[in-house]
């Protein structure tokens, strides 16, 4: 399941109100993987404002990609680098930070919960999805940025995050979704879905996941993309008659994840996270992935670890989920506190810093138009690039973000329905009107 980290801390806060400030009343979090780019913010503030942040504490809330592995130790040797940026850029100040990991659906619930005593977050690093959900129900701040700083992101990136008179968050980075696999096994990473199930008739194994948005980057290369997306697209309720190359399309991909899961090497999870582990342990040959893992792959695989973009088939390119990373801005934040996190938001913006943060950690992709990620210097990041334009281009979810949050919505009803399919608990053709009337609902 995804989790979701808070990261606490007992600093002192000015009151919002008359009364006694209350002690211990704030958390602090932050995304281990954006480390870099914070300190450097930090730093660049420090710089132009010898005063800023002296007597304040930000606090971020991270909700991590769902395949995301956190504990404690990890979290504390990972955040001590900017802890120790932040102790000399800001003497005066001293953060005592303790780690929580909680379910993400709790995530709505820990924030109602301290927004309505004025304990709220300051920032929440979340994906685009969330923030428009979070948004909607009015537990984070609808944002306001110049014309300059909406010029510097792409059209499609703006959409993800527009709200009635405004933004949900903050654009930051992007995590394409790629193929990972062992070197050692496989020389060659798989070019179409022909060799990856040649690769597994070999004895090679692999892993594909049942959730639905990381198997969808399967429907496009099986041609039933487009027909998904006019069902997810379509008025909730609506009974327009599906035609029938939409309906064959649909049973065509059912039924290749059917026979795919025939093949004795072939391993279906419902859970990504043990997706990644079995890679990493050794269990598993091939998965898909988030750049987001690749870190942690990275340290259990070392150069075992091979990158390449998703497989391509009858029907075309891969079609992979691409997730926006966003800084949503909390309700409770004072004045000078809100001031003081967007100025760390729009750093976070800042071409130079983009391109450190994509360099630095060849996990993530610059968001700011103005930042092209510098492929040359890294194969990685072209790897990284390549499964991005994929999702551009043949992922027809980057055009929808009504389709994204419809198929969150209904995330829990697919699994089950293709879960049943790879077991053939239910066939393909019955699969597919089900799957049809699933996405039919509000």
């Amino acid at each position: 399941m995804p989790r979701c980290c808070v990261f606490e801390n007992v600093a002192q806060r000015p009151a919002l109100s008359k009364g006694p400030t209350p002690a211990k009343r704030r958390r602090q979090a932050a995304w281990p993987k954006l480390v870099l780019g914070l300190t450097l913010a930090l730093g660049l503030q420090a710089c132009s404002e010898p005063r800023s942040l002296q007597q304040q504490t930000l606090i971020i809330y991270v909700d991590p990609p769902d395949s995301a592995t956190l504990n404690k130790n990890n979290l504390h040797a990972l955040w001590d680098p900017l802890l120790k940026a932040y102790k000399r850029l800001h003497p005066g100040v001293h953060l005592n930070l303790n780690f929580v990991v909680f379910q993400d659906q709790q995530l709505k619930e820990e924030l109602r919960r301290r927004n309505s005593r004025g304990l709220g977050p300051d920032l929440i690093l979340i994906n685009a999805s969330t923030a428009i959900d979070l948004h909607n129900e009015g537990l984070i701040s609808r944002i306001q940025v110049s014309a300059d700083v909406q010029n510097s992101l792409q059209p499609w990136i703006l959409s993800r995050v527009q709200v009635p008179g405004g933004l949900a968050a903050l654009p930051v980075a992007l995590e394409p979704q790629l193929s990972c696999y062992n070197r050692t096994r496989i020389p060659s990473p798989p070019a179409t879905l022909e060799e990856l199930l040649q690769l597994a008739a070999s004895g090679r194994r692999i892993g594909l996941s049942i959730f639905p948005k990381s198997i969808w980057w399967s429907t496009g290369p099986l041609g039933a993309n487009q027909a998904l997306m006019r069902r997810l697209e379509a008025p909730p309720g609506s009974k327009e008659r599906i035609s029938n190359s939409d309906q064959v399309a649909i049973t065509t991909w059912l039924s290749w994840l059917r026979e795919a899961s025939l093949q004795s090497h072939v391993n279906f999870f419902n859970n990504d996270e043990d997706l990644l582990n079995g890679l990493g342990k050794g269990q598993l040959d091939w998965t898909s992935c988030l750049s987001f893992n690749l870190p942690s792959l990275k340290r259990q695989m070392g150069d075992n670890l091979g990158v390449s973009s998703l497989p391509r088939g009858p029907h075309g390119f891969a079609s992979p989920n691409s997730l926006l990373r966003v800084l949503a801005f909390g309700v409770n934040s004072s004045g000078q506190q809100r001031q003081q996190a967007m100025e760390l938001g729009l750093l976070q913006l800042n071409p130079l810093m983009q391109r450190s943060m994509t360099l630095n950690s060849e996990q993530v992709l610059p968001v700011n138009r103005f930042a092209p990620a510098p492929i040359a210097s890294s194969a990685k990041l072209k790897v990284l690039v390549n499964a991005q334009e994929q999702f551009q281009q043949s992922s027809l979810l980057s055009r929808s973000p009504l389709a994204l949050n419809r198929l969150d919505n209904h995330s829990m009803e697919l699994e089950a329905l293709l879960t049943q399919v790879v077991v053939d608990v239910i066939g393909p053709e019955q699969a597919s009107a089900r799957l049809i009337k699933i996405l039919r609902q509000p």
